[in-house]
């Protein structure tokens, strides 16, 4: 059974990245506007006096995001 180990692996570092992804990196708020920065490259943004609501941005591919993800593993590991 070992001759599936890299792609249950690899499979494994998806679903982390997937997870990762959804996680908020910032939150920004100015000028009565909020912002919310995702991982994946949406943000979100609320104008906090009447409340309207809108997004910006497309979430990255699963490849993109998985590489995203992997730099962000390498850069952790210095700390």
């Amino acid at each position: 059974m070992t001759q599936y180990d890299k792609l249950i692996e690899r499979k494994a570092r998806e679903l982390e990245a997937e997870e990762w992804g959804n996680q908020v990196a910032y939150i920004h708020a100015s000028n009565g506007i909020m912002e919310i920065a995702l991982n994946n490259g949406v943000k979100s943004f609320e104008r906090i006096a009447t409340g309207e609501k809108w997004t910006e941005g497309k979430a990255e591919t699963k490849e993109s995001l998985f590489q995203s993800f992997g730099r962000w593993i390498a850069d952790q590991r210095g700390k």
